[in-house]
């Protein structure tokens, strides 16, 4: 993999793991990702891609769906709840169920977090493996970030406690984002670094026909709004060809 120095697979797991749930919990709507999902899926099994502390698992199982996560980091499924949880490499999948899966969903930009195109198509490819219906993918478009400041710095988390810094360094040719949360509290400083290779919903449809797969619905929000030229976000459901 091509992470820049000192980041790897596990970074964003181990730097975020203790924090992720009261950070971002409520990042998105679980329940509208759920409904979508659930409508979608040909069986009632579902497999998540990233699945972390299992933030969207509650809302999956009340839909009816039985999860199966695969997440690359041990302290984020520390933090899982329910559902069946495997660390593995979402790139390279540890099953081949013989009745396939209903799904697969890769929510929240947690295709970006693979840090190169070979292995986001290779992850597409592995799911398009595992699952009999849909592989649906939540991510941003890259809009913003294609016309962002190189470097920024500013509040991220301000309390009585605490104060969390947000650095980022944006590489518009290199498509990519690398960050750090500076945590500082009267005990001491704590450093959460991240990384992301984003990819347009165009590049993403160029990967998925190279993974044997096709665009088969695109929205802007779970809600199914248009998807529209300026949509910040998009959501993408891929079946195979």
């Amino acid at each position: 993999m091509t992470f820049p120095s000192g980041f790897g697979p596990g970074t964003y797991g181990a730097s975020f793991a203790d924090v992720y749930d009261r950070w971002y919990g409520g990042i998105t709507d679980a329940t509208a990702t759920a409904r979508f999902t659930a409508s979608r899926c040909t069986t009632t099994s579902v497999l998540e891609l990233g699945v972390g502390t299992g933030r969207l698992v509650g809302a999956l199982r009340t839909e009816g769906l039985t999860v199966i996560g695969i997440d690359s980091s041990a302290p984020m499924l520390d933090g899982l709840r329910h559902g069946l949880g495997i660390q593995a490499d979402i790139a390279h999948l540890p099953l081949r169920p013989a009745g396939r899966l209903g799904g697969a969903l890769c929510a929240f930009n947690t295709l970006f977090n693979l840090p190169t195109v070979e292995l986001q198509t290779r992850v597409l490819a592995e799911a398009a493996e595992a699952v009999d219906g849909p592989i649906i993918v939540e991510a941003m478009t890259g809009r913003g970030l294609a016309e962002a400041e190189p470097q920024s710095v500013g509040i991220s988390r301000l309390n009585a406690e605490s104060l969390v810094l947000a650095a980022t360094l944006v590489d518009q040719e290199a498509q990519t984002v690398t960050g750090q949360h500076v945590e500082i509290t009267e005990a001491g400083i704590k450093l959460r670094p991240w990384h992301l290779r984003w990819s347009t919903p165009e590049q993403l449809d160029t990967m998925a026909e190279a993974a044997g797969l096709r665009l088969s619905e695109r929205y802007s929000d779970w809600d199914e709004s248009a998807f529209l030229s300026d949509s910040d976000t998009h959501i993408s459901v891929y079946r195979r060809r």
